[in-house]
């Protein structure tokens, strides 16, 4: 298993902040990193910080987006993530995308999914959404 540690320097977090003022959608982003970090930790290879997102790879593709908007944060969770969704499950969160070109044909479940989450309430079906994502 791979050792990960997520660093985010202080400029960045002062950038997702200005964009973001809610601190209750600050905290989720906190969250959020945390459990992606700590679930996924065999996946990641590695994170890149950028303006305003924050992206994962493994095995050189990137895997899981975190973008900060003013609202809150927009996930995508992408083919190389390896996870399936079904346009039938209910997901705790805001609100949900399903890629439809990322169907895939033997399933008829969704390879790729955003999702976009900004309250406490909302983690619980992060959690469920990063949990699709086998590692």
């Amino acid at each position: 298993m791979k050792c990960m540690t997520i660093i985010i320097d202080e400029n960045a977090w002062k950038r997702f902040a200005a964009k973001m003022p809610s601190l209750e959608a600050q905290n989720v982003l906190r969250q959020l990193l945390d459990y992606a970090t700590n679930r996924l930790r065999s996946k990641i290879e590695q994170i890149k910080t950028l303006e305003y997102s924050i992206a994962f790879f493994t095995e050189g593709r990137e895997f899981l987006t975190i973008n900060v908007t003013r609202k809150g944060l927009r996930v995508y969770i992408l083919p190389p993530a390896g996870a399936f969704f079904s346009s039938e499950n209910k997901y705790e969160v805001e609100k949900v995308s399903l890629w439809k070109s990322s169907i895939d044909k033997a399933s008829g479940k969704y390879r790729a999914i955003t999702f976009w989450i900004s309250k406490e309430s909302h983690l619980a079906g992060m959690k469920k959404l990063l949990d699709a994502i086998p590692v």
